[in-house]
C-alpha cells in the first residue's frame, strides 16, 4: 500500500491533468449548489423578517370571526305579515292617533292622521304587513316584544364548543353609529363648511371631503386587537373627559397631517421619509369635529335656504321676508344658528312653543345641540380605503411584489376604533353618548351590536373549527352546508396563509434540492467518469508496478473529495455573494413597503434577505460533498474490476 502523501500527490495530479474540464465541473456544480445556498439564505431571512413584523400585529395569531347563521327570509316575511302583530299595530296606532289628536287640541294645534304614517302597509297582493320604516316606532316595539326574551347569541355554547377545538380565548368588539339624523362634520382649515343638503350641486362639491371619523361605524375594540397598535403611554391621552381616544388608519393619519398620498411608484427613501414624519407627529395629533343633532342640523339648513330665497327675491318689491330670520354661526365655533330678526306675533310664538311641547311628548328632539368633539389619536392601524369596482380593478392591475408583501403582513379589519380599555376610564361617558348609539331593528330576531371572535393556538385548529362548525351565506340568504351553527371565517390577518406559504416552500425546497443534487451528480459523474476512463493506462501501469486496488480507490476518492470541497467552497461564495447582492438591492424597498403598508409605529423591524439557517447550510454543503463521493463510485468500481493487461493493450 502506498503512502498517503503519494495518494495526495496523485490526486492533485489528476486535478491538474484536465484543467478546463475541472474548471467547468467546479463552476457548473458550484452554481447549482450556490443557487440552493442563496435560496436558503434569502428565504430564511425573509421569513425571519416576516415573523418579526407578524409579532407586532395580529398576523401571528389565528382568530376566527363568529356570527349566528342568518334566519330564513321566509321567517322574516311570515313575521311582518303575522295577522296578530298587524292587528296589534293597528290598535296601537289608533291609540296613538287619539293621543295626538287630544294633545293637539289641548295645545291649540292642528293635527290630522292623514299627515302621519301608519305602521302597516298594503302589499301588491292585497294583504297587510308591518311597515319597517315606521316613524312612530310601533313596529320596532312589537318586534322587540316578540324577540327580546330570546338571547341574541348563546355565549356559553360558543365557548364550550370552541374549547373542543383547542380555543385559547373568546372576545368581542362592539359596533356603534352616530345618533340618527345627527352629523359630525370635519373642520377644513379650522372652519366648518355649510352647504345646502337639498342642492345636488352643493352636495357633489363636498362629496370628496372625507371626514377623519366614519360616523356610520364606530368600533369599541377590545385589548386583544388594539394592544399592538396603541402608542406608548397612550400618546399622552388622559381620562379627564376632554377628548375621546381613537385609533385611525394610516391613510387617515396622513390626511390629518396634510400629507399627499404617496404614488405606487414611490421609492424606499420617500416611504421612509413619510414614516418618519408620521412617527414624529402622531403622538401630538388631535383634532376637533363639530357635532350637531337633528334640530341644529335643521336650523342650519333652514338658514341656508332662507338666504338663498332672500337673495333670489332681492329685486322683488312684493316679496316679504320671513318673520323669523336666522344667521349662520361662526364656522370656527360650532354653535347653533342664531336669530337675527323676529317679528312674530305673540300668538305665533305661543304656537311654536306648543309645537315643541307636542313634538317632545311624542319622541322628537326639540332642543338644538351643537358642540365640539375632540379626538386624540392614540394608535395607528394599517391603511384602509373603500374603493369602487373600477378603482379596485385598477389597483389589481398595478399590484407589485411589494404590494403583495404588504398585504400579506397587513392586519385587516381594525381600521377606525376606540380602545375599550381607554374608553372605560372616561369619567362621564354621557358626553359622548350621541356618538355611540345602537338601535336594534329586530328584523330577523333578537340582535345585538357585538361581534364575536375565537382565538386558536394553530391554523389547523382554526381551520378545523371553520370546516366543521361554519357555513357560507348564499345569495338567497341561506347558509350552507345546512345545519352548521355559525358563519365562521378567519379575521384580521393572513396568518394561516402565511403558515401555508412557509410550509409549501419547505415542501417544494426538498424537491428542488433533489433535482439540483441529481443534476450536479450527473455533471460530476460525467467528469469523474471521464477522468477515470482517461486514466486507465496510468491505472494499469500502477497496478503493474505493485499498486493495489485499494490504492487506486484512495487516489480517486481523494480526488473526488478535493473536487467536491472546491465545489462546496465556491458554492458557498456564490450563494452568500448572491444573497447579499439581493439583500442590498431589494431589502430597503421591501422594508419601506412592509413598514409603510403594515402601518408600523416602531421602526425596529426590517426586511432582511440574508438569514442563516446553519443546519440547512451545512446540509447543502454535506450534500455537495456526498454527491461528489457518490459520483465516483460507479466508474471507479468498473475501472478497478478491469484487467490491467487489457487496459495496457487497448492503450
Amino acid at each position: 500500500m502506498i503512502k498517503l502523501t503519494d495518494v495526495g500527490v496523485l490526486a492533485f495530479t489528476k486535478l491538474r491533468a484536465r484543467k478546463l474540464r475541472t474548471f467547468l465541473t467546479v463552476l457548473l456544480a458550484s452554481m447549482l449548489f450556490g443557487v440552493l445556498i442563496a435560496a436558503s439564505l434569502v428565504t430564511h431571512g425573509l421569513f425571519q423578517s416576516i415573523d418579526s413584523f407578524r409579532k407586532e400585529g395580529l398576523t401571528s395569531r389565528y382568530i376566527v370571526s363568529v356570527l349566528n347563521t342568518p334566519p330564513s327570509a321566509d321567517e322574516f316575511y311570515k313575521t311582518i305579515r303575522d295577522p296578530g302583530l298587524v292587528a296589534k299595530a293597528k290598535k296601537r296606532y289608533e291609540s296613538l292617533v287619539t293621543q295626538k289628536t287630544t294633545e293637539a287640541k289641548r295645545l291649540g294645534l292642528e293635527y290630522s292622521h292623514v299627515n302621519d304614517r301608519p305602521p302597516y302597509t298594503q302589499t301588491s297582493d292585497g294583504s297587510t304587513q308591518l311597515s319597517i320604516n315606521d316613524p312612530n316606532g310601533i313596529t320596532l316595539q312589537l318586534l322587540k316584544e316578540k324577540y327580546s326574551s330570546t338571547p341574541a347569541f348563546d355565549e356559553a355554547k360558543l365557548s364550550q364548543l370552541a374549547k373542543q377545538y383547542g380555543a385559547i380565548k373568546t372576545f368581542t368588539e362592539e359596533s356603534y353609529a352616530i345618533k340618527k339624523r345627527s352629523s359630525l362634520s370635519p373642520l377644513i382649515d379650522g372652519k366648518e363648511v355649510f352647504h345646502d343638503s337639498s342642492n345636488e350641486a352643493e352636495v357633489n362639491t363636498h362629496y370628496d371631503v372625507k371626514p377623519p371619523i366614519n360616523t356610520s361605524g364606530i368600533t369599541l375594540a377590545p385589548p386583544e386587537t388594539t394592544k399592538g397598535i396603541v402608542l406608548p403611554d397612550n400618546a399622552g391621552w388622559r381620562p379627564d373627559g376632554s377628548s375621546l381616544p381613537v385609533i385611525l388608519p394610516q391613510n387617515v393619519i396622513e390626511q390629518l397631517l396634510k400629507l399627499e398620498k404617496l404614488p405606487a411608484s414611490a421609492s424606499a427613501a420617500e416611504k421612509f421619509e413619510r414614516l418618519k414624519i408620521i412617527r414624529d407627529n402622531i403622538a401630538k395629533l388631535s383634532f376637533k369635529m363639530c357635532y350637531r343633532n337633528s334640530v341644529s342640523q335643521s336650523l342650519i339648513q333652514k338658514t341656508l335656504q332662507q338666504k338663498k330665497e332672500i337673495a333670489a327675491n332681492q329685486n322683488n318689491k312684493n316679496y316679504q321676508k320671513p318673520s323669523l330670520l336666522y344667521n349662520l354661526p361662526d364656522p370656527t365655533k360650532c354653535e347653533n344658528a342664531a336669530i337675527t330678526h323676529d317679528t312674530r306675533t305673540v300668538e305665533e310664538k305661543k304656537r311654536e312653543v306648543n309645537q315643541r311641547l307636542f313634538d317632545a311628548k311624542f319622541g322628537k328632539e326639540t332642543v338644538a345641540i351643537s358642540k365640539f368633539i375632540t379626538f386624540k389619536v392614540v394608535g395607528m392601524s394599517p391603511s384602509s380605503e373603500v374603493l369602487n369596482p373600477e378603482q379596485e380593478q385598477q389597483r389589481e392591475k398595478s399590484r407589485t411584489t411589494n404590494d403583495i408583501l404588504a398585504e400579506m403582513l397587513r392586519t385587516e379589519g381594525i381600521g377606525q376604533a376606540i380602545p375599550r380599555t381607554l374608553y372605560n376610564q372616561l369619567p362621564d361617558k354621557t358626553d359622548y353618548a350621541d356618538l355611540l348609539t345602537y338601535e336594534p331593528l329586530y328584523l330577523m330576531g333578537n340582535e345585538d351590536n357585538k361581534r364575536r371572535f375565537v382565538e386558536f393556538a394553530s391554523a389547523s385548529d382554526a381551520q378545523k373549527f371553520i370546516d366543521e362548525q361554519g357555513c357560507t351565506v348564499q345569495y338567497d340568504n341561506s347558509c350552507k352546508p345546512i345545519g352548521r351553527p355559525y358563519q365562521a371565517s378567519l379575521a384580521f390577518s393572513n396568518s394561516a396563509a402565511l403558515d401555508d406559504m412557509q410550509n409549501m416552500f419547505k415542501k417544494w425546497s426538498v424537491y428542488v434540492m433533489i433535482g439540483v443534487v441529481t443534476l450536479a451528480a450527473l455533471i460530476m459523474w460525467i467528469t469523474i467518469g471521464r477522468t477515470i476512463v482517461d486514466g486507465r493506462h496510468e491505472t494499469a501501469v500502477f497496478r503493474a508496478i505493485g499498486f493495489k486496488r485499494i490504492d487506486i480507490v484512495l487516489v480517486y476518492m481523494l480526488y473526488a473529495i478535493i473536487l467536491s470541497t472546491l465545489v462546496a467552497v465556491f458554492a458557498g461564495i456564490i450563494g452568500f455573494t448572491g444573497a447579499y447582492i439581493l439583500d442590498n438591492q431589494f431589502a430597503p424597498q421591501l422594508t419601506a413597503q412592509a413598514q409603510y403598508g403594515f402601518g408600523a409605529i416602531s421602526s425596529n423591524n426590517s426586511i432582511r434577505l440574508v438569514g442563516i439557517d446553519l443546519q440547512q447550510i451545512l446540509f447543502i454543503l454535506l450534500a455537495c460533498i456526498l454527491t461528489g463521493l457518490l459520483s465516483v463510485v460507479p466508474p471507479l468500481v468498473r475501472n478497478i474490476r478491469r484487467s490491467p493487461i487489457s487496459d495496457m493493450r487497448e492503450s
